[in-house]
Order: C-alpha cells, then sequence, then structure tokens
C-alpha cells in the first residue's frame, strides 16, 4: 500500500470521478478523501456509488463553500483520522490530472526531503488553450516578481505534502481558488523547498471548468498583494 492518501474537492465533478477514484485505489493509493462541496442534487448518486468504494470516504458540505475550504475539510479528516499516514496529495476532479501522474506525485513525495512537490504542466506544447496560458504566465511572473520565488504552475491543483503541514495548512486564509496562491505565499515566506515534477497537460472541451480566468486571476493578483503585508 502507497503510504499516501488523495483529496479531491468536487463541485458537480464529471460523471467519471467514480472510476477515477476506482483507478487510485487499483494503484494501491492509502486512501482517497472527496469532498462534496455543495454540488447539485442531481449528482448524488453519483456521490452514493463513491461512498461504497473501500479505503473512500465523502465529506459533504451542504453548499458550496469554495476549493480552499473543501481542502481544509480534508486535511481536518486526515488528521483527526489518519495520522499515521506519510504524506497527501491534492487533486482537481475535473479529469484534469491522470493517474499515474497523481501516484507520481505521491511517491516522490514519500521518497523525497523537500517539503513540497507541485505537478507542474507544460503550457508551451499545443493545445494548452490560450486563457489557460495567460493566466498562470501571468501569475506566474507576479509571483516571482512580489516573492523572489519562481514557481512554474502557480494554479496547479496537483500537489503534495508531509502530513505534519497539514495544520499549517488549514491556517492558511482563503476559501476559494485564492486559498492555492496563499499557499504558495506562505511556502515562498517560509523559505520551504519545492520540487517541480512535470505532468501531462489535459483539458476537456466537453466540461466547463469553474476557474474564470479574468475574475480568478485578478482575485489571485489582489491576494498576493495582500500577501506582501502579511508577516508569515
Amino acid at each position: 500500500m502507497k503510504n499516501f492518501i488523495v483529496v479531491i474537492p468536487a463541485y458537480n465533478p464529471m460523471d467519471e470521478l467514480l472510476s477515477y477514484v476506482q483507478d487510485l485505489l487499483d494503484n494501491n493509493v492509502y486512501a482517497v478523501v472527496v469532498i462534496n462541496d455543495g454540488s447539485e442534487e442531481k449528482y448524488a448518486t453519483l456521490f452514493e456509488e463513491i461512498t461504497k468504494l473501500n479505503r473512500t470516504v465523502v465529506l459533504t458540505h451542504e453548499v458550496n463553500m469554495g476549493k480552499g475550504m473543501g481542502l481544509k475539510t480534508a486535511f481536518k479528516y486526515i488528521m483527526d483520522n489518519h495520522s499515521n499516514i506519510d504524506s497527501v496529495v491534492t487533486a482537481d476532479s475535473d479529469g484534469q490530472h491522470l493517474v499515474s501522474d497523481v501516484v507520481n506525485v505521491g511517491e516522490t513525495m514519500v521518497n523525497s526531503s523537500a517539503d513540497y512537490i507541485l505537478g507542474t504542466r507544460n503550457f508551451t506544447q499545443s493545445g494548452v488553450p490560450f486563457r489557460s496560458r495567460i493566466g498562470n504566465w501571468f501569475t506566474s511572473l507576479i509571483f516571482a516578481l512580489f516573492y523572489q520565488y519562481k514557481v512554474r504552475d502557480t494554479q496547479t491543483g496537483l500537489r503534495a505534502f508531509k502530513e505534519t503541514q497539514l495544520g499549517q495548512l488549514i491556517d492558511v486564509s482563503g476559501n476559494r481558488f485564492e486559498y492555492e496562491i496563499n499557499m504558495l505565499i506562505m511556502i515562498a515566506k517560509k523559505k520551504y523547498s519545492v520540487k517541480s515534477v512535470e505532468i501531462t497537460t489535459v483539458y476537456h472541451e466537453d466540461h466547463t471548468s469553474h476557474y474564470s480566468t479574468i475574475r480568478d486571476s485578478v482575485l489571485i493578483g489582489r491576494q498576493m498583494i495582500k500577501g506582501l503585508f502579511i508577516s508569515k
């Protein structure tokens, strides 16, 4: 059994989430924690089927509270119930992270001396939507200018860290997409070591992302400015 747990926050997820979780279990991850973050009623059956899988738990928010809050809910659950595991991996529910990449990032974390592992997408390859390319370029550039810390993919949801980091990550501010940039700000300010692992860039044209390039890039930029005035 691989000594890490995979956390998947989900809001109106793809139907393939069930088979995705099963594939992770088939690859011997220790457990999978899925957060139903106030999804519409029509997704209830999907989440019910996921709860029937071994080594899987579904945590439910009755209303949508945001990705950051979903991650924090999962982190607290793991601290309370699985303090024996080595590492935690966060992955998205929209099919953008291949199971093989999730497993590779998790295994790299377990065997690495780095504090954090980031699954990094290659935005130069063909087929990457312009909105994703420009959004990541903007936030990566601003992050490097503000924090003197180079992160090639500031918006990756595929991340890994030791279980001992969970308490600190719960204290990071932000309930929605801004939470993940605040996590990077915390990492940069505390000078934690980060290792990037290149992952396959996958986009599904038939599935609408809950991320808005303009709105959320502005929000992320605002968070980076605010982060300059936070002491830790």
